[in-house]
């Protein structure tokens, strides 16, 4: 019987983990794809546009799954990276998108040095 509580701690742990690995991954690569993206087209092109908002979007549902998983400064990273995100989304010239650009690579680092802290591997 203690067995069985143990291992089911040690699976539900083991999924936790697992799903929280999945999460930031998945978050941090939207965030990637969306400034790659936002490099190979000028602010204001629609395909550009159409292409970020998708990207945009899927870090908004990686955000919701970190919320369930992860604790308040892994959140307040990634609520700050993805505002970034839509600073870059928003800028009407290139100027600004650079800045912003620039703003999400250092939001990326914040985001993964929280994660790594939440997990256990500082």
């Amino acid at each position: 019987m203690v067995t069985t509580i143990v291992q089911g701690r040690r699976e539900k742990h083991r999924w936790s983990r697992e799903a929280l690995t999945d999460a930031f991954v998945s978050f941090l690569s939207a965030s990637w794809r969306h400034s790659d993206i936002a490099r190979g087209h000028p602010p204001g092109d629609p395909q550009g546009a159409a292409e970020l908002a998708a990207q945009y979007v899927e870090m908004r549902n990686q955000l919701t799954r970190l919320r369930l998983l992860s604790t308040p400064d892994v959140l307040t990273a990634g609520e700050a990276l993805l505002r970034t995100h839509r600073r870059i989304q928003d800028a009407a010239l290139p100027a600004q998108r650079d800045t912003a650009l620039l703003a999400a690579s250092e939001g990326r680092r914040v985001v993964v040095s929280a994660a790594k802290k939440d997990m256990g591997l500082d």
